[in-house]
């Protein structure tokens, strides 16, 4: 069954990531098997009917499992370095860093693009654009990390300016030159305030990161038994608790941040 829904149609997207779009150097290979490793994950999401929840889950859950696991050796594939070292990343101790970090982490970078393009309103659309126009703009060369992020700047939204300076030198830097992962911790209180209305406060502590690290983490009530709706996103920087207040106009039975795992913490 896994091999069914998830090697095959990493296998299968390879059709663009890698043949329709090709990568420059093996700096730029995860933009073959990172992007095919996440579609991957959107096969399991929309394929699974109405169990996709903890398959999706699952999936993700996984592919952390084996970005942070220490080996033998004592250390992580992530340690190893970051995605743009591409097969420079495996050795002796740490023979798994390659398959690991280029295709497992390269999956959550556009799963963590995805989670902050989302909208409540147009759900995916913008990032669904993007993605358009880098095969468009790509088709039949050989893309290499920079021009990927340069059409990701093309089509910033004003929740990907976490930096306020128009580049996503912030996102790039942390997740494809870097290796910080932040650990998160979330707190939340509910308060209903009368006619089916609630005022809901959450903290969000971002932890084993740089004061420069920045990100945004999705936040989802439950509204019914495993019925998850997202409503919104908190923006973190660096180390230390970020704390916001919103109405509902609804009490949910609980809120969680990112239920799916589609954001990379420890």
């Amino acid at each position: 069954m896994a091999f069914i829904q998830e090697v095959a149609p990493h296998e299968v997207a390879h059709q663009w990531w890698g043949h329709a779009v090709g990568w420059a150097s093996y700096h730029d290979q995860w933009l073959s098997e990172g992007f095919a490793e996440f579609s991957a994950a959107l096969f399991v999401q929309n394929a699974q009917g109405p169990d996709w929840q903890n398959d999706y889950r699952v999936f993700w859950a996984r592919l952390q499992r084996r970005i942070l696991e220490k080996g033998q050796f004592g250390a992580a594939p992530n340690d190893a370095g970051p995605i743009w070292l591409g097969a420079r990343l495996e050795s002796p101790r740490n023979a798994s860093a390659y398959q690991t970090v280029v295709y497992a982490k390269g999956a959550y970078v556009l799963s963590m693009l995805r989670s902050l393009m989302y909208t409540n309103k147009d759900h995916d659309k913008d990032f669904i654009a993007m993605m358009h126009d880098f095969v468009a703009t790509s088709k039949g060369q050989l893309a290499s990390t920079e021009s990927f992020r340069s059409v990701v700047r093309r089509h910033m939204t004003p929740a990907l300016d976490l930096a306020h300076n128009g580049t996503m030198d912030w996102f790039f830097n942390e997740w494809v030159y870097g290796t910080e992962i932040p650990k998160y911790q979330f707190a939340y209180q509910v308060t209903p305030i009368g006619n089916g209305h609630s005022k809901l406060a959450m903290t969000v502590t971002q932890a084993d990161v740089s004061n420069s690290f920045r990100m945004a983490v999705p936040v989802f009530v439950e509204l019914d038994k495993g019925r998850w709706v997202r409503i919104g996103q908190i923006a973190v920087l660096g180390d230390g608790p970020q704390t916001i207040t919103a109405e509902l106009p609804m009490v949910p039975k609980s809120v969680k941040m990112d239920p799916f795992n589609e954001i990379l913490h420890r």
